[in-house]
């Protein structure tokens, strides 16, 4: 597994340049200009200036190839058209494959992975060649098997198998999502918002937010994929997540300063919740045997197929591990050692410290996600019990895409307390009510991009809410972080009463393609866009100044202020599923419809939607809003799948927005 080999990647640093070129070659526009070539360089340099000094150099070395074809600060860099040339194609689908493949090994290229022996080590040695291109890889695999018979399609795709393997990771991790797992090479995937945060982040940050998904993860999320238990004697419903894998990870660490991996493979990864009885741990660990021959009993390769918990465990340990060699101590989470047989305690103090944080932050998180967790095990359950009936079974997509909001957003509390314990061990200054200027301003220098995204830009705002998380934390009361701001706004349109339709389009056009702007880490809707589109509806669509709801078509009535009452529904959800503030998102509905959008039976929904397809005011279906959404670059994978998972569009129509 590339990402944690010791050798070649270091702690997060592979992680880090994996996800950049990713989203670059596979998620945006192909790197082709000299700008695009900046932007990376610009990441990369921000990211090496935030280690310790004296390994600047070597971090240089590993995020800049020492080939000049793929050096970004080389004038002879490769850009991706040289790089896949040109070449007749019989049809489109031909042309389309060949270029998908070509973004793959352009990726492998730039990355400098794969090719570690025989057939792939000549391709690699070739690919670096200053005049190869993609359409001479067929003719170079040729020249290596001379007249042996191969498998030409295999060989090419085993190439890419370090590619496959890190996506899986990333998507599991939430950093970008997809439908499924992000597998598949047509697939219309996206960067998240974590993905976005740890595209822009320095060193700290970057540790921060992995330290924040591994603590937010379960220990079998809803899209997992069980396999190969037909026949088992097994009762599915003793089935059990353990909410806290990592944190069992950590205590069982700190009460015996070691575990072996099969004491990981066959014990602590099956355990449902974290244990620090010593008495506990030591008899499981005694009866290792008898359990390990349980367990083989099943006759399941995923029991027993060692090198999976081995990745496994080696995702959870990425970030606090001291024995990676581009480290040089520079981790301040550094608290263990990994080698082939155990895990070991290498700073005591810092785990104990890290399990106190964790175990406060547990309870808010199995507070706040309560309903979500227990439907995750349900709909597990009803997975296994379909796998021993020997049903088909298909995920239930509103729980899926439930767990998939949950997966890549980030918890204010959570991660501005990983953040502060981050500080802690550099500055080695102690969190309490005295020094929360002083982590103030440590935090403003050393983890901009984050204090930015959550909207803390202001040292006044930030104190504030370094008080509030003091004051959480001390009596493990989260109440502030557990409700949503639903205050009333004022939406008058006096203001723009006088002004001109073709003004108002103007303005709707403009103020629907700002960004969207977070204060104190909310999200703020774009008022000035509702009170202008209500402006517009009012002078375009309004008969005897009442408006007609967009769903069921039927007049609501004149408020006191003289305009015509309707309230604004964002079709996909402003803040679960960061639904665009844009005018093509937005409808004008009654109360009851929209309401019924809310809260009435799925099942139910459909026939709203078509309502809406056909009495909206600008005379646009759903799909064709999505369309122009999806080509202005303002849809995301997760929030089509929404829509899907929610009746607002069907599968096709899925398929023809990704596909305009």
């Amino acid at each position: 597994m590339e990402l944690s080999k010791v050798n070649t990647s270091g702690t997060l640093w592979y992680t880090k340049k994996f996800l950049v070129y990713y989203y670059y070659i596979f998620l945006s526009d192909n790197i082709v200009f000299r700008k695009d070539v900046t932007v990376i360089r610009k990441i990369f340099d921000e990211y090496i200036r935030s280690l310790p000094c004296e390994i600047h150099e070597e971090a240089t070395n590993f995020f800049y190839s020492g080939y000049e074809s793929a050096d970004l600060r080389n004038f002879k860099f490769k850009m991706f058209n040289d790089f896949a040339g040109t070449k007749k194609f019989e049809n489109i689908n031909e042309k389309n494959d060949y270029y998908e493949m070509a973004k793959k090994y352009y990726f492998a290229f730039l990355m400098e992975s794969g090719g570690q022996s025989g057939v792939k080590a000549y391709i690699k040695e070739k690919l670096y060649g200053n005049d190869f291109c993609f359409s001479q890889l067929d003719s170079t695999i040729s020249e290596y098997y001379g007249t042996q018979k191969y498998n030409h399609s295999q060989i090419k795709n085993d190439y890419m198998a370090f590619l496959r393997n890190e996506r899986q990771i990333l998507f599991y991790y939430g950093f970008f999502h997809s439908k499924s797992s992000g597998s598949t090479d047509k697939e219309f995937s996206s960067l998240t918002p974590i993905g976005e945060l740890a595209l822009k982040s320095n060193f700290f940050e970057l540790l921060a937010i992995w330290e924040h998904q591994k603590f937010k993860m379960i220990s079998q999320p809803v899209t997992v994929d069980i396999q190969n238990i037909s026949g088992q004697q097994i009762d599915y419903k003793n089935f059990k997540i353990n909410l806290n894998p990592y944190l069992t990870i950590l205590q069982w660490l700190s009460v015996k300063s070691q575990f072996s991996n099969d004491e990981y493979q066959y014990i602590i990864s099956r355990l449902s919740e974290p244990i620090s009885d010593i008495k506990i741990i030591d008899n499981l660990a005694a009866d290792i045997e008898k359990i390990s021959s349980k367990i083989h009993s099943f006759y399941r390769r995923a029991d027993v197929a060692t090198e999976d918990f081995q990745k496994e465990l080696k995702k959870y340990l990425l970030g606090i591990r001291s024995d990676f060699n581009y480290d040089k101590k520079s981790n301040p989470l550094g608290l263990c050692k990994m080698s082939n047989s155990n895990v070991d305690v290498q700073n005591d103090e810092i785990l104990k410290d890290l399990i106190g944080l964790y175990s406060i932050l547990s309870d808010y998180k199995t507070i706040k996600y309560t309903e979500l967790f227990e439907n995750c095990q349900n709909e597990i359950r009803r997975q296994y019990k379909c796998s021993l009936e020997n049903k088909r079974y298909l995920i239930d997509g509103k729980i899926k895409i439930e767990w998939d909001m949950y997966n890549i957003h980030t918890e204010l509390p959570v991660l501005l307390s990983i953040l502060i314990f981050i500080a802690q061990n550099i500055t080695e200054q102690k969190f309490n009510i005295n020094s929360i200027v002083s982590f103030a301003e440590t935090l403003r220098t050393k983890m901009p991009n984050i204090l930015n995204s959550l909207g803390l830009f202001a040292k006044q705002s930030l104190i504030k809410e370094l008080k509030s998380l003091h004051n959480a934390l001390e009596s493990n009361n989260f109440e502030n972080y557990l409700h949503i701001d639903r205050s009333r706004y004022d939406l008058s349109v006096e203001k723009y009463r006088f002004d001109s339709s073709i003004d108002l389009k103007t303005k709707i056009e403009y103020q629907s393609n700002l960004p969207t702007i977070i204060i104190d880490g909310i999200k703020k809707r774009n008022h000035s866009l509702i009170q202008l589109i209500r402006a517009y509806n009012n002078q375009n669509f309004a008969c005897e100044k009442i408006l007609n709801c967009e769903c069921c078509g039927q007049q609501t009535f004149i408020t006191f202020n003289d305009d015509s009452y309707l309230e604004y529904h964002h079709l996909i959800p402003f803040n679960v599923y960061d639904g665009p503030d844009h005018y093509l998102n937005i409808y004008a509905l009654c109360p009851l419809c929209h309401r019924k959008l809310h809260y009435i039976k799925l099942n139910r929904k459909k026939e709203l939607y078509n309502q809406i397809s056909i009495n909206n005011y600008i005379k646009k279906t759903i799909e064709e809003r999505l369309v122009n959404l999806f080509h202005a670059k303002k849809l995301r994978s997760y929030q089509l799948e929404f829509l899907l998972s929610d009746y607002a569009i069907t599968q096709n129509e899925y398929d023809n927005i990704i596909n305009s």
